[in-house]
């Protein structure tokens, strides 16, 4: 498994969940080795969004996918205070409920 974290600065969390729920949803989703995505509303000032796939090229082309609907998004795109801060990789642990 990879995953991808991307942690956005915005004064309008709530109105980026919304876009994310009615327009990237259907984009990620079509990427190849999808597992799952989650969006964080990180309080009034923020936005955190974490990717999993079953292939490091699916996480690495999640970044292309998100980075084209933000441009492709210009509403959207103001925003978003600054580009994302990203952290990737492999999950080397897990652990889940039983």
């Amino acid at each position: 498994m990879h995953i991808t974290i991307r942690r956005y600065k915005t004064e309008a969390p709530k109105e980026v969940t919304r876009r994310v729920n009615e327009g990237f949803f259907p984009l990620i989703s079509k990427v190849a080795g999808f597992v799952a995505y989650y969006g964080i509303e990180t309080g009034e000032d923020g936005w955190v969004s974490i990717s999993v796939f079953e292939t490091a090229a699916g996480a690495e082309e999640s970044n292309g996918v998100a980075a084209k609907f933000v441009k492709d998004n210009p509403d959207l795109a103001r925003l978003l205070k600054s580009p994302p801060e990203v952290v990737a990789g492999s999950v080397v642990a897990a652990h889940k409920a039983k």
